[in-house]
């Protein structure tokens, strides 16, 4: 059974818990208060009774409830006494599980129930509607939803309890209505009606992680929250460009899509998509599988190289190509889950230009890498002038402005993680767990590996040309020192005879083997630019697929 049980919103926004198997997530698609549809309540209630009879004690059941059962004075509407019933049924049954109420949510799809998308529907338009000019509610954003339950179960403790996940603050509803008139530029059509009451929720118990969060209920969170999701109303719909370099995955790249697909359409409406997959001359079927996708979804573009290039260079090719406003930089591997996608998006509302993952754990991967991984990526950190960040790879978000920046440097030696790093602006880390490869193996080879780390370290940092004169430079004091030693010795007792042979030769090739090393790094560094003034084209496409 799926560790995730809805198709709403807030199911797709928790798809990251997947394959989480310590909680079971039930997000049922009742959220109207009005319903009367006693059938669908049936139907969820009898999703609850089939989902707790399949647990087991070492699951926690995870329920979304509703902030109206806090308020006083409710009627017992049908809504209600439905959401009662649930959460009867799940303090019951349920071995372990936490109830998480919501107030009013902003972030639900287009077709889904809920105040804000019923107020925005109306206002835009222009319909008519009754305003209760008495009531307030508490309104709370889906990603901020998300961000606040995930430390909660991440912490492991609250079992068997229930919380208010809301703001602080309650907005009057004339309030949101004007907001959105402003966001808009519309006028409502409403008839004032004197009923409604002020709804006071105790949110103490998350008042810590919401600080950890940084989450700020103030005069700014509604209108950010309305430019979200609704900025389709106005016109104005950003483009993803989800860039994908591949290479012999003919068995994994329709999983891959599959996740991927999933993930993009639960931003429909919000944000459009595009995948530009560069096939770096597979030699499996890979390029003949991409074609199908492509045939069967328009907004599939392939990149087919004449020749493998390399994986920096394919995604060079992704970026010149792309059209969005933002770009995902991912593998198709699935070692980087595609549902953190929406953890790097709710990144770039906040206002940042550079999501990147961080990776501290990496499932399927041998010891003795991953402590050369950290080796490497410490010492890149410590010689090198750009802060590069720990523990990351190329799957990270940008924003057009750096997909702009990144389209005009064209040097031949690629190291995107520096790169991005080097261009600038507001970068956020973002901390996943990684996951085993989907299919196949991988396809760097130590060979390959070396070279990309030694690619990266020169890339950034002149310092080792720096190496020679720097040991150089000790050595001289420690042979003037030894010289002076030597010299005052033979004073003081001159029938010591010179003595030494074998320290001498082991000197020498000391000294060879410095000057090589020394030689071999100016190598490296006179190689790059040898290959810099050719100038030859960074890569050569052999076709072209849903390109205009």
């Amino acid at each position: 059974m799926s560790t995730i049980i809805g198709q709403g919103a807030i199911a797709s926004r928790f798809a990251s818990y997947a394959k989480n198997s310590e909680y079971l997530i039930f997000a049922g698609s009742v959220h109207d208060s009005s319903i009367e549809d006693i059938e669908k309540i049936q139907k969820e209630e009898e999703e609850v009774g089939l989902a707790l009879a399949s647990m087991n004690e070492r699951v926690t059941f995870v329920y979304f409830s509703s902030c109206s059962l806090a308020e006083e004075h409710q009627d017992a509407s049908i809504y209600i006494n439905h959401k009662k019933r649930m959460e009867d049924q799940i303090r019951s049954f349920a071995p372990r599980y936490i109830i998480f109420r919501l107030p009013q949510v902003i972030g639900f799809y287009s077709y889904e129930s809920g105040l804000v998308n019923h107020l925005v529907d109306k206002i835009f338009s222009n319909e008519k509607f009754n305003l209760w000019e008495n009531a307030s509610r508490n309104f709370i954003d889906l990603d901020d939803v998300y961000s606040i339950v995930d430390r909660i179960l991440s912490q492991k403790k609250n079992f068997n309890c229930t919380l208010n996940v809301a703001s602080s603050v309650a907005t009057p509803v004339v309030s949101l209505v004007r907001l959105i008139e402003k966001f808009l530029g519309k006028s409502a059509n409403f008839d004032s009606i004197c009923k409604g009451d002020v709804v006071h929720l105790d949110v103490k118990e998350i008042g810590q992680v919401v600080n950890e969060l940084n989450i700020n209920f103030d005069d700014d969170y509604l209108p950010n929250a309305l430019n979200k999701y609704y900025s389709r109303c106005k016109g104005v719909v950003p483009l993803l460009s989800l860039i994908v370099p591949t290479y012999n995955q003919e068995f994994g790249i329709h999983e891959f899509y599959r996740r991927a697909k999933s993930v993009l359409k639960s931003l429909e409406g919000r944000i459009n998509h595009e995948f530009i997959f560069i096939n770096d001359y597979s030699s499996d079927q890979t390029f003949l599988e991409l074609k199908k996708l492509a045939e069967f979804d328009s907004a599939v573009r392939v990149i087919n190289f004449s020749r493998n290039f390399g994986n920096q260079i394919a995604i060079t090719a992704g970026i010149e190509y792309c059209r969005g406003d933002l770009a995902v930089i991912i593998d198709d591997d699935l070692q980087d889950p595609p549902e953190v996608i929406l953890d790097f998006l709710a990144k770039w509302y906040s206002g940042y230009d550079v999501v990147y993952g961080v990776r501290p754990k990496r499932s399927g991967i041998n010891p003795f890498f991953k402590m050369a991984a950290k080796v490497y990526y410490r010492t890149i950190g410590l010689l090198s002038d750009t802060k590069i960040p720990n523990d990351t790879g190329d799957f990270r978000l940008i924003d057009k402005v750096v997909i702009d920046q990144l389209k005009e440097m064209k040097e031949e030696n690629r190291y995107y993680r520096g790169m991005v790093a080097w261009v600038g602006f507001r970068q956020v880390g973002y901390t996943y767990e990684r996951d085993p490869r989907y299919a196949g193996k991988s396809n760097f080879s130590f060979g390959k590996y070396l070279n990309f780390a030694l690619n990266g370290l020169t890339s950034f940092t002149d310092k080792p040309l720096y190496f020679s004169s720097m040991v150089g430079f000790f050595i001289t004091g420690v042979s003037f020192l030894l010289a002076v030693y030597i010299v005052i010795n033979k004073i003081l007792n001159p029938e010591i005879s010179i003595q030494g042979w074998t320290s001498l030769i082991t000197i020498i090739m000391f000294f060879g083997g410095v000057q090589l090393f020394s030689i071999g790094i100016l190598g490296v560094y006179i190689s790059k630019v040898y290959r810099e003034v050719k100038r030859r084209p960074l890569f050569i496409v052999q076709e072209f697929l849903n390109f205009e």
